[in-house]
């Protein structure tokens, strides 16, 4: 009978532990991640570069498909917001998937937006074609210190430009006689 209490008293103390984890483990860790997005998506929305420094580190560094270079520190963000607005400003972002396992947030979003401004690439300024994009892509987030830390983005630059009206044109080789 005794090891009987004794089983049931380890019991309800695990289960009691267990609860008090999940309430203040993942569920809350989600929460102020939830936080986190809402923000982002009023900085990139509205577009509110004031939050900038309470979602990012001062040493972040941010990676996308669409630039050779990576976005470095707070400037770098606003940086990225403000040539993107200018492409797009209308753009409306969404996260239609997010994921959070421990420090690491995987978001699935969808931006849209017309290209009333140009854009700015590596091989320099291209033209506002005035056309509708709507855009699908994936970004990994390292949280340190309850702000992003490092950011990597992935979407399908060319499908953004083919949206936009311009067209992928092979070079010319020459062809060697035969």
């Amino acid at each position: 009978m005794k090891k009987l209490v004794a089983f049931v008293c380890l019991l309800v103390l695990s289960c009691f532990v267990l609860s008090a984890q999940m309430k203040s483990g993942p569920g809350r860790c989600e929460k102020k991640v939830q936080v986190l997005l809402d923000k982002v998506l009023e900085m990139w929305n509205k577009p509110d570069l004031a939050l900038i420094p309470e979602l990012y580190t001062a040493d972040t560094v941010a990676t996308t498909s669409s630039t050779p270079e990576p976005y470095v520190g707070l400037e770098g963000i606003k940086r990225w917001v403000e040539n993107t607005r200018v492409m797009l400003p209308d753009l409306k972002m969404t996260f239609d998937e997010v994921v959070v396992q421990g420090d690491k947030v995987a978001t699935i979003w969808t931006m849209t937006g017309t290209n009333t401004g140009p854009m700015q690439t590596p091989g320099g300024v291209l033209p506002a074609t005035g056309r509708k994009v709507r855009i699908s892509g994936m970004a990994i987030d390292y949280l340190k210190d309850g702000k992003f830390a490092k950011e990597i983005v992935n979407f399908n630059t060319l499908e953004m430009l083919m949206q936009m009206g311009f067209q992928l044109v092979p070079p010319q080789v020459p062809v060697a006689p035969k």
